[in-house]
């Protein structure tokens, strides 16, 4: 428990150190980073909880939210694949797989893409007055391009005590378009401590510290997010075969101000599965900001993004208990995003 409040009051003091500025200012740094899909929620079941995820153990998902949730025991090993079909046709994939090696811990090693191809260009048009004087950076004759991100993941975790887990992640991450790309080195470390009461744990996270991202030398730091996170089982009835789980994350980017995402999950035999989740201070809320061109204040919407629903169902196959997982992304203006997972635990 003392390791866990010193690595807790560590991440609070580096979640201070970034996010004690006033509201307002806060807002004027939304878009500074780099690196953005690193924000888009990998795996099914974690997105349908509303990203509520820093409290969950014992999966390979893991290792894209808290690493310590990577931590299993008994030589276990988990596969996960995950397809996102995410806003504007992009494509968002991600793979992991994870074993536990006794002693030595959980090892595991992932990689997450995000890219869409044909893009049509419109390559260095130059105005008439500059005509002369100025020279195309670009003089391909491609009529399209390709945009992709990835991020390569390595990960260990610890069971340090039946109650703490420990974990780390290094990343490299790479970005590329239209032939020009840039790549950086980031860590995640988390922790994540059961209580012992009615499921009761609590978790803590920092992701993406790391070094910036560069395009002709200009940098743009990586979306780091501090987490801090409790979960509960509301209801446990072994007999009935029902369980009902409260998830709730305070969750602080960098870029943007504080967030909490809450959720729950209600499982059957611990094979059918229904979630859903909501981000408060995110969701449904109006910002002012200022019209770059006419100067004046108007009123825009911070994101998108709304609700999310999930679904899932565990059977177990020869030995391997195979999971299934849906989730589902309410985006306002926006196309609605459907996400879908496979885990594979032997």
């Amino acid at each position: 428990m003392k390791k866990f409040l010193k690595i807790t009051l560590a991440c609070a003091l580096a979640a201070w150190t970034f996010g004690a500025v006033p509201a307002d200012a806060q807002i004027r740094k939304a878009g500074i980073s780099g690196a953005s899909f690193l924000k888009i929620g990998v795996g099914a079941r974690a997105v349908a909880l509303g990203s509520a995820y820093t409290t969950v153990s014992g999966d390979v998902n893991q290792m894209f939210w808290n690493p310590a949730g990577v931590a299993v025991t008994g030589g276990k090993t988990q596969v996960t694949f995950s397809y996102n079909q995410w806003i504007a046709d992009i494509n968002h994939v991600a793979f992991g797989i994870s074993r536990d090696f006794g002693t030595w811990g959980t090892w595991g090693f992932g990689a997450v893409k995000l890219g869409v191809s044909g893009i049509e260009a419109s390559r260095d048009v130059v105005p008439s007055f500059l005509s002369g004087s100025f020279t195309a950076f670009d003089n391909g004759t491609s009529a399209t391009y390709d945009y992709s991100d990835t991020a390569i993941n390595l990960t260990w975790a610890l069971n340090f005590t039946d109650k703490l887990a420990m974990g780390i992640t290094g990343k490299f991450i790479s970005e590329s378009i239209d032939g020009e790309s840039a790549s950086a080195g980031a860590i995640d470390v988390g922790a994540v401590y059961k209580i012992g009461y009615k499921g009761a744990r609590l978790g803590a996270r920092i992701s993406n510290l790391g070094s910036e991202l560069k395009f002709y030398e200009v940098g743009a730091p990586l979306p780091l997010i501090f987490s801090y996170g409790a979960a509960i089982d509301l209801v446990s009835n072994e007999e009935q075969g029902m369980r009902v789980t409260a998830f709730a994350d305070a969750n602080k980017p960098q870029d943007s101000e504080q967030l909490f995402f809450t959720s729950g999950e209600l499982a059957l035999k611990e094979m059918f599965f229904l979630r859903g989740g909501y981000k408060i201070n995110y969701s449904g809320i109006t910002d002012s900001k200022t019209d770059e061109v006419s100067k004046a204040r108007v009123d825009a919407g911070r994101s998108e993004e709304g609700f999310t629903l999930g679904a899932g169902v565990k059977v177990p196959v020869s030995g391997i208990n195979i999971a299934v997982d849906y989730a589902f992304t309410e985006f306002g203006i926006l196309d609605s995003v459907h996400r879908v997972s496979m885990n594979l635990d032997f």
